[in-house]
Parts: C-alpha cells; structure tokens; sequence
C-alpha cells in the first residue's frame, strides 16, 4: 500500500491517494487512467518527485519509478519552480547599471546625474528581469471573458470573468465597458 500526495496546482486533482501498487510508476499510471486531464496536466510542467523520502533526479526518473516499494511509503510529487524568461533585460539592467557608474566615475562629478540615473534604471531593469526569471506567465482564457453570451446581434458585452484582464482606458471613449462589482439588493 503506497501514498501518492499531490502539492501545488496538482491538488485540483485530489491532495491524496492510497493505492495498492508496487512501484511509483504503476501508482502514477493507475491514476493517469482514473482522473481526466492529470497526464496532459503533468506532461505539460515540471515536478520535483521523491519517493520514499528520496528525491529522484532526472537520471534516476526511469529506476525510482521501477524500484519496488515498502508499505506506506509515500510519493511526493511537488511543482517546480520555473521561470519565464528575463535573462536578457537582467543582463541589459547589469550593464546599465556598471555604464553608469564608469560615467559618474570618470566624469569627475561633471555628468554624475546621467550616472546615477543610469544606475538606478540598470537596477530596476535587473530586479524585473529576475522577477520575471522567478514567476512563470500565468494562461489566461482568450475567449470572451468567460461569458457563454452571445453578442453578434445585440449590445456590447459587459461582464468580464475573475482573472481576465481589464481595460484602463483615460479620456473620452466610446468603447464597452466590462463590470467591476455588481451587487443584488433583495428588499
């Protein structure tokens, strides 16, 4: 009898399983066939696994899965950390910021405002690029904004689902508009 647990995203399928299985590959195996979506799911990002208290790395994926298991040892299965890419502006923001502090130091204080100003954006342009190195890009729907209206033949759209985007538009516009709050009053 073995434990799969599941963390992070993977919990939408279930926190977890006990199974009769004797390795961790059958166990993931049976729950890929019961629960729709987890393949696909698990295919599509990366997981740190650890079974039986031992971190299987990527060489060792095809042994740790075949390797018989003990009774109640549990198989981990817990999101990694991925990033979305911001090497280049991290790198851009660490010239910046070493042009910069050149500029100040050999002008001799004569263009020391340039300097400065050059060193604090290299530091934010480092700071974003590493934040954006640290968070993946969230999937956002590009649909309608969740409603199942359909708007071809009448008025403009005015509902907007939780997490999609929303439009800031200044001035005078004459666009539609997508509903912040609503609130309903039974009296």
């Amino acid at each position: 009898m073995a434990t799969v647990r599941f963390y992070g995203d993977l919990q939408r399928y279930g926190r977890k399983f006990k199974l009769d299985v004797l390795t961790a590959g059958e166990a993931l195996h049976a729950l890929f066939l019961q629960i729709p979506g987890l393949r696909q799911h698990v295919q599509n990002d990366f997981y740190r696994v650890r079974i039986a208290g031992d971190d299987i790395s990527e060489d060792e994926v095809k042994m740790g899965f075949t390797t018989i298991l003990q009774d109640d040892d549990v198989i981990h299965i817990i999101p990694r950390a991925v990033g979305a890419g911001g090497a280049f502006q991290a790198i851009a923001g660490a010239v910046m910021f070493v042009a910069g502090a050149v500029i100040t130091y050999f002008s001799a204080g004569t263009l020391a405002a340039v300097g400065v100003a050059m060193m604090g954006a290299g530091i934010g342009m480092m700071m974003g690029g590493i934040a954006m190195m640290l968070t993946k890009t969230p999937k956002t729907n590009k649909d309608d904004g969740g409603s199942n209206n359909n708007t071809s033949f009448s008025n403009l759209d005015n509902t907007i689902a939780q997490g999609q985007p929303l439009p800031l538009c200044y001035g005078t516009m004459m666009i539609g508009s997508k509903v912040l709050s609503q609130g309903l009053s039974t009296e």
